[in-house]
């Protein structure tokens, strides 16, 4: 990928630090595999995931990039930051060590609950002075340390614990109440627990968890317990994190997504932003295009168009849908598409859903040139799809059997013959009024704006 179609300098700014690790040993494997597709080297790779292990807990992942990059030569500075660590972490336990034992005590969590005691006060009272309220600070940054040092699992479980205190369930979350008593530090448990869920890989628990932290920051926003500012950089922050849950390898995922990314708020955090994201947005739609419809793609159609105005996006996957739906240019989409195969293979969201997006594509601009068209030779079609002429040819007769498309192939004159009547196929006219139909109310929009 090269760098100007390498995304990652935009997507970081907006991912946890340990977010990064994933995406750089994913372009580490494609320079394995095809160096042209990576405009890095695994050296240079390699030494921006040892400068982003800096700040965090992770010495013995550093202290393996280090030897790689050093022939092997240890780093005592590590050594010594090694032993740091281990015994922050002891002392972090010690400090802990009477909440731990409580949550390992079944009996004791059943009895607060049953009494509905199961809280903060309820706990400090019922240990007997064993747990404070710092006893409970200190737990939570046990879990964050935890994270830092990589052990997902158990940061997990003790966010969900520490979560389980201020909150007895998911109705409560909306209770903004909770979030004063916890000076928002519940908030930070909730981004904290969705992060572990995504780089366990915990597909479902993330698209939960990814909801109700959607659910309560908009509960915060509306009762103004947090700035429009800082609204609008954590929806960012979840448009990106959330990519991770949405390209799963399923089409469940992607329609999740496209309902996010076109919502009105989240819409409005890409444009200003987060154009990049448009990307993903595309790239959705065109995979759903037969489930969503022409409504989506001309709600994609307004997004692009919108961000247009803002920002100059050079995005071979957004160039395709516009050379295709805007300009009308076949040649220019075919040269695109031919680009986005390479940039769907260097993507770490995208690659898993690169063949489905190239097939869909293909019919995409089968669709759209059958619409000005009512015969086509079979040796144009494979020149434009990129295959070769018996490729094209079956490929076309399976697209027949497996759509609603009115056509037919003449063996005689090698040639696909478009069959419906003439209204069946949009015309230019009828393109162009549907698209303008609403110009006069934005205009109008506008004009009161300035007003």
């Amino acid at each position: 990928m090269t760098g100007a179609t390498d995304i990652t300098p935009c997507l970081s700014p907006f991912l946890d630090l340990h977010m990064m690790f994933p995406l750089l040993e994913y372009m580490d494997k494609v320079i394995g595999e095809d160096p042209s597709l990576i405009s890095y080297t695994s050296t240079e790779i390699a030494q921006v995931r040892l400068n982003l292990l800096g700040p965090t807990h992770m010495v013995d992942y550093a202290m393996d990039i280090y030897k790689q990059l050093h022939n092997g030569e240890e780093s005592k500075e590590m050594e010594e930051q090694k032993k740091t660590v281990y015994e922050q972490l002891e002392e972090l336990r010690s400090k802990a060590k009477p909440l731990v034992s409580f949550f390992d005590d079944d009996e004791k969590k059943n009895a607060l609950v049953e009494n509905g005691d199961f809280n903060v006060s309820g706990l400090i009272k019922a240990s007997n002075g064993e747990v404070s309220a710092s006893t409970v600070e200190n737990y939570r940054l046990l879990a964050k340390f935890n994270y830092d040092c990589g052990d997902y699992s158990s940061a997990r479980i003790m966010l969900n614990n520490y979560i389980s205190l201020f909150v007895s369930g998911k109705e409560d979350l909306y209770d903004t109440a909770s979030f004063e008593k916890s000076n928002l530090s519940l908030l930070e448990a909730l981004w904290g627990r969705l992060s572990c869920e995504i780089l366990l890989g915990n597909v479902e628990t993330a698209t939960s968890s990814l909801a109700i932290v959607r659910m309560v920051l908009e509960s915060l926003s509306s009762s103004h317990k947090i700035s429009h500012y800082e609204t609008l950089r954590q929806r960012t922050w979840l448009l990106h994190w959330g990519l991770f849950v949405f390209w799963n390898g399923t089409r469940k995922g992607t329609e999740l997504m496209m309902d996010l990314f076109t919502s009105e708020k989240y819409l409005q955090a890409i444009t200003t932003n987060a154009p990049h994201l448009i990307r993903y947005l595309t790239a959705a739609v065109l995979i759903n295009k037969r489930r969503s419809g022409v409504k989506m793609m001309r709600e994609l159609m307004r997004v692009m168009h919108q961000s247009s105005d803002c920002h100059d996006i050079k995005d071979p996957i957004i160039e395709f849908i516009d050379s295709l739906c805007i300009r009308f240019d076949f040649d220019g989409a075919q040269t695109k598409l031919a680009e986005c195969e390479n940039v769907l293979k260097a993507d770490f969201f995208l690659c898993k859903q690169a063949n489905v997006f190239m097939e869909e594509a293909r019919v995409f601009i089968f669709e759209n040139y059958c619409r000005i068209h009512s015969k086509l030779r079979v040796s144009d079609l494979a020149e434009m799809l990129a295959m070769d002429a018996v490729s094209a040819e079956r490929w076309i007769v399976d697209l027949i059997r497996t759509t609603d498309l009115s056509a037919k192939i003449d063996l005689a004159e090698n040639c696909v013959v478009m069959t419906g009547t003439s209204n069946s196929r949009a015309s230019v006219y009828q393109t162009v009024l549907d698209r303008t139909k609403d110009l006069n109310i934005r205009s109008s929009n506008l004009l009161r704006n300035f007003q």
